[in-house]
């Protein structure tokens, strides 16, 4: 390669980083990789120690950019407008969409999607309704509700259950994690929805049963990870990132969709155990390969907002975000 081509390629790196890092940040690491060998072997240096220097800071403001701002899908982006649709319209907040099970699809393409919000089914799903949004090249155009101009006032009483039951839902569930009592209480028992409220959490099973339960588990997770190994390697050695590289993306996707504050990033945590398993694969009918995750957010004083299970599903190619899902652990999906 000729002095001239390797000052382009420095000179496209550096463009490339400082117009936002559209270009191929990796292609650096390659220039500097390529000019110690051939310093090594003529005995002398092409690329000045400067520019070697200055290459590498961009290397380092590259890596560090790529993590501070999340790319998302297309699909993940119009499932953020969507919730925050939701919320500006009907005061629905992350924590209360837990109660419904959400799915996503696109209409005349990705950019264009419909996403809708399923409440359980019986008479809890029909206090509840269903919410539907359209979401436009990641704004929301239009939500609607299928309980509109149904009244909520009359606590849970009332004949449609909005944005103030939700809540109590959240409280009561949360301190509780007794999801039953709404449907005993729909099915006409006369039922003290906050019991329990002011008590201690109960009794965890017995390490007996914790064992048995666990052996179970263990036996399927192992399974499931030799399975997902032997599955993901083609997709692995796709990946242009290091695994602590694409679980930081994956963090910080979270942290940028669902607007986490500091105190809910400390209680964010990485899981990589028997029963939370990370492994590559493919998702899309283009075969993209990713690395899909699980972070779990918790701790002391019990359920807070934010709390809960996320899985996180990487692009192992460019770094995008494809896929993301947050469950409270009330009782379901959000």
């Amino acid at each position: 390669m000729t002095e001239q081509r390797e000052r382009q390629i420095i000179q496209q790196a550096f463009d490339a980083g400082l117009s936002g890092l559209q270009g191929d940040p990796f292609l650096v690491r390659r220039v500097l990789n390529g000019a110690d060998k051939k310093a090594a072997r003529s005995g002398r240096r092409r690329l000045s120690a400067v520019l070697l220097i200055l290459t590498a800071l961009l290397l380092t403001a590259a890596t560090a950019y790529a993590v501070s701002r999340a790319v998302l899908s297309p699909r993940v982006d119009a499932n953020q407008a969507a919730n925050r649709a939701l919320e500006e319209k009907y005061g629905l907040t992350a924590a209360m969409l837990g109660f419904f099970e959400r799915d996503s699809a696109p209409l005349s393409d990705e950019q264009h999607r419909r996403v809708d919000y399923f409440p359980p089914e019986g008479k809890l799903g029909a206090r509840l309704g269903k919410y539907s949004v359209w979401v436009a090249n990641g704004q929301a155009e239009w939500a609607e509700w299928t309980l509109d101009g149904k009244s909520t006032a009359g606590g849970f009483d009332a004949p449609a259950w909005g944005a103030e039951q939700l809540e109590e839902m959240v409280k009561i569930t949360g301190k509780t994690h007794d999801m039953s009592r709404f449907y005993r209480f729909l099915s006409g028992e006369e039922v003290d929805l906050y019991e329990g409220m002011d008590e201690a959490e109960a009794d965890a099973p017995s390490e007996e049963g914790w064992a048995e339960a666990d052996a179970d588990i263990r036996a399927e997770a192992e399974a499931f990870r030799r399975e997902t190994e032997e599955a993901g390697k083609p997709y692995k050695a796709q990946s242009r990132f290091t695994e602590e590289e694409l679980i930081a993306l994956g963090r910080q996707g979270i942290i940028e969709a669902y607007g986490l504050n500091e105190a809910q990033q400390q209680r964010l945590q990485y899981m990589n155990t028997d029963f939370f398993i990370s492994y590559y694969s493919s998702i899309g009918a283009d075969d993209r390969p990713t690395f899909s995750m699980t972070f779990q957010s918790g701790g002391e004083g019990g359920w807070q907002p934010g709390d809960g299970i996320y899985t996180v599903v990487v692009n192992v190619l460019d770094g995008t975000v494809e896929y993301l899902e947050y469950d409270t652990t009330l009782n379901g999906n959000g």
